[in-house]
């Protein structure tokens, strides 16, 4: 037969004590073990979209890059050749060389537009990530708290 301790000023079996002691911290260890793991899905999934959007914007302003030099080695070749004419129309040449510089501002002025407009949709996309997945976080620690809570009272009432 176990013999069991009574604790004087309590009058609780010591042995059951210690009992429901580890009982409910093991159940609190187990929650916890899963709120950090749910915790840690979340900031990896969170994570993994942010590398995805920034190398979906950086594969995308390569190719504008790539297409804005394309465009603007043919204007330096077009402008080269109306540099050839200068001698001949003076006055035809130089409004080829400003209609060749406007051009190409243009162009240029739209490729940082549109680049500018990616990298803002990529933000407001993060953005609402970060602020999903806080929402999230915040009410999967209520329901956490609201479990310990559960397994205190739980104990408390069992005594």
């Amino acid at each position: 037969m176990t013999q069991v301790t009574q604790i004087p000023a309590f009058g609780v079996p010591f042995q059951q004590l210690m009992a429901d002691s580890v009982a409910m911290a093991r159940e609190g260890v187990a929650l916890s073990q899963d709120q950090g793991k749910r915790l840690l899905e979340n900031a990896l999934e969170l994570g993994a979209a942010g590398v995805r959007e920034s190398v979906k914007y950086a594969e995308e302003l390569r190719g504008r890059l790539t297409d804005a030099t394309s465009t603007a080695n043919a204007l330096v070749k077009e402008q080269v050749a109306v540099w050839g004419e200068l001698p001949k129309d003076p006055v035809a040449a130089t409004q080829k060389v400003i209609a060749a510089s406007v051009e190409g501002s243009r162009k240029a002025l739209e490729v940082g537009a549109e680049a500018l407009k990616d990298y803002v949709s990529v933000v407001n996309d993060l953005w609402s990530r970060l602020e999903k997945a806080s929402q999230e976080t915040r009410e999967q620690y209520v329901a956490f708290i609201g479990k310990l809570q559960a397994i205190v009272e739980s104990t408390a009432r069992k005594n």
